[in-house]
């Protein structure tokens, strides 16, 4: 497979899209709960009410990130070379309209604190902020992969190491099949060969991925 299964896909935006639906809903209700409090205790002017509005939507960023690790990690994907691409673009395709929700709420928060010329000045360090959270994300995902590629190959390596085992167990019982029909025949040195090979394989199996 050299690209994502499309019902894998769907899945997986399907899932992005929810999880950034429930993030901006928490969004919306930290926003509107911090607002109440500072309009209480005097604060709704200050900047601080642009800090924690920064703050949440610096939360909320990194829990996307989170979300797309976990369920990639519950979908059970396999390893193919496409599939740290895939996730990203997935990942990327999603997030840009949470991004733009969460600078709507910025925008608004410097307006409720009567200082909207401050939006321009603060929307780099937002970006800034999210721009560290992509790269430890694909970091992760980085790790994740590899991970799964190792996976693979070990996989592989077993399926080829059972096959050859399982041909020489055949031979094997080929050959006492033989040295039955003829036991003056001098099997016996190639069968214990061939059994010291089948138990060599078996331990190498059991103990050598350790």
């Amino acid at each position: 497979m050299h690209r994502m299964n499309q019902e894998i896909k769907e899945n997986f935006r399907a899932k992005l899209r929810l999880v950034v639906r429930d993030l901006l809903e928490s969004l919306d209700k930290n926003f509107k709960k911090m607002l109440a409090e500072h309009s209480r205790d005097g604060l709704l002017g200050s900047g601080n009410t642009i800090r924690k509005t920064m703050d949440f939507i610096s939360l909320e960023n990194s829990n996307f990130y989170r979300e797309v690790m976990k369920h990639m990690q519950t979908l059970k994907l396999q390893y193919y070379p496409a599939i740290e691409t895939d996730v990203q673009n997935l990942a990327k395709d999603v997030q840009v309209s949470f991004k733009n929700k969460c600078f709507k709420i910025l925008r608004k928060s410097t307006e409720v604190a009567r200082s909207p010329k401050l939006y321009e000045r603060m929307l780099p360090e937002v970006e800034s902020s999210m721009d560290d959270d992509l790269a430890n994300f694909q970091n992760t995902l980085n790790a994740f992969v590899i991970n799964l590629k190792q996976q693979k190959s070990t996989s592989n390596i077993e399926k080829g190491t059972w096959i050859i085992e399982g041909l020489l167990l055949l031979v094997s019982m080929f050959l006492a099949g033989m040295w039955y029909q003829n036991p003056n025949g001098n099997y016996e040195p190639v069968l214990v060969g061939l059994g010291l090979t089948i138990s060599l394989i078996a331990l190498w199996l059991k103990f050598g991925r350790k």
